[in-house]
């Protein structure tokens, strides 16, 4: 008789996906971030492009990692579910015995930490979403002027009313590769927005940053923005898309919000400046 993949246990599948420490340090990768197989590629480059997508396509077999097609680029997410179900069919159910050996527990804890971890960073993969959020805003000034109010004067249009705390001192960006995003409470306290991934003056500025549940997440979201300068006039197009724990409502809030602030706030304060 031939064994399917319906007829092994499945985590069979998962053991030997595991077994390979080429395929623990792509679900490492993953699990920072979604990846494109491109960026994966660019981690392995000792072994070469065709090594790395046999190691993608036995991590997906067992249902470790799922890929999904996005325009030209192949996006990697980790899916935490056989995880999961590993540790609930081995673990979960001899913790109590296990608790009376010093070293059984220290095995047991650590094992479920990792899985409790990855489980919260990852499991929307099997339900996970997309939205996408694109403006385009005319402003009646010059490209380099509306870089500069962009990234440099952001304190001073950023709308007080979208700051997370009462002891928000000033928004801030650092305008280089790495940057940070971030409102100040002072004394070294804040909250980080986003990162800087791309910076491209006076053109294209791009973060990544992450939403948590409290602001409707726990999601991932990379903002684009760049300016197009057309006879006197800049053309600042905005693109949001989140990846994770979202809806549509998620859509219609963040969409409000950054028409708010781009469309008004933003527009206005360039244009009497």
């Amino acid at each position: 008789m031939i064994l399917t993949k319906e007829k092994i246990d499945s985590s069979e599948f998962v053991w030997k996906a595991l077994a390979d420490p080429t395929r623990r340090r792509l679900m490492d990768l993953v699990r920072e971030s979604p990846k494109t197989t491109g960026g994966l590629v660019e981690e392995f480059k000792d072994i070469g492009r065709c090594a790395v997508m046999k190691h993608l396509g036995i991590l997906e077999e067992a249902g470790l990692i799922t890929a999904r097609k996005q325009g030209k680029f192949r996006w990697n997410y980790i899916n935490a579910i056989p995880l999961q179900e590993i540790y609930e069919r081995w673990v979960k159910k001899y913790e109590a015995q296990w608790a009376t050996g010093l070293l059984q527990l220290k095995e047991v804890a650590e094992f479920k930490s990792n899985i409790n971890q990855i489980t919260e960073e990852v499991t929307m993969d099997t339900q996970q979403l997309q939205i996408d959020i694109n403006l385009e805003i005319p402003i009646n000034a010059p490209q380099q002027k509306v870089w500069d109010c962009l990234l440099n004067d952001i304190n001073l249009w950023w709308r007080k009313d979208f700051y997370t705390s009462p002891n928000t001192k000033e928004f801030i960006i650092e305008p280089k590769i790495g940057g940070k995003m971030y409102e100040d409470y002072g004394n070294g306290n804040g909250l980080l927005w986003a990162e800087i991934i791309i910076l491209d003056a006076p053109r294209v500025v791009e973060f990544k940053g992450r939403l948590t549940p409290q602001f409707g997440g726990p999601a991932m979201s990379f903002i684009r923005i760049a300016l197009e300068e057309k006879d006197g006039t800049t053309v600042l197009l905005l693109t949001d898309t989140v990846f994770g724990n979202v809806s549509e409502e998620s859509k219609e809030q963040l969409t409000a919000g950054w028409k708010l602030l781009y469309e008004e706030t933003f527009k206005s304060y360039v244009e009497s400046k």
